[in-house]
């Protein structure tokens, strides 16, 4: 039957007699750690490639920017494709059985909201391992960022937010 959208005049307090569950936290933290485990491998096997052929790379500063570089860049890239291709899901999404959607409206994410979605998440989570001293207080900002779906209704990330998404429980749907 697939998954079940908000009906029209939907709203927070009418969500559960319309069908919709949003995606748990713990869901949510779970595909984010399978997701980050295959991005691991690929780009673990990309420097492995690249140091192979560049003996230079030794150098920890270099590393490190090719590291924030690449790292970030294909992360956005994973992630939008995933979000497009794969109707809302990326891989980790997947397996644990959840769906990024619109918050507003029907249908699949658009080109748009899926690469204002992954930039956004990109850096809140890079930015942090990258820049020194201001770091603990951006740790602290990706945090609330992603321990804001403990508090709020719909369940949303920052990054949710800013690409006017949500996600949803895709379970026996």
């Amino acid at each position: 039957m697939g998954l079940r959208l908000p009906p029209s005049g939907f709203t927070d307090r009418t969500a559960a007699r319309g069908g919709v569950s949003y995606a748990s936290w713990l869901r949510r933290a779970g595909g984010l750690v399978i997701d980050l485990l295959l991005l691991y491998m690929i780009t673990t096997l990309f420097f492995i490639v690249l140091g192979a052929f560049s003996p230079a790379l030794h150098v920890h500063v270099l590393t490190a920017i090719i590291l924030f570089v690449v790292l970030g860049g294909f992360s956005v890239l994973y992630a939008t494709l995933c979000l497009t291709k794969l109707h809302g899901q990326t891989p980790g999404m997947r397996a644990m059985q959840i769906r990024c959607v619109p918050a507003v409206g029907r249908g699949s994410l658009t080109t748009a909201q899926a690469v204002v979605r992954s930039v956004t998440a990109a850096v809140i989570i890079t930015v942090p391992r990258v820049f020194g001293p201001p770091a603990l207080v951006m740790m602290g900002l990706y945090l609330a960022a992603y321990l804001w779906p403990l508090i709020v209704q719909r369940r949303q990330t920052w990054w949710d937010l800013a690409a006017a998404t949500m996600v949803l429980d895709d379970r026996g749907y």
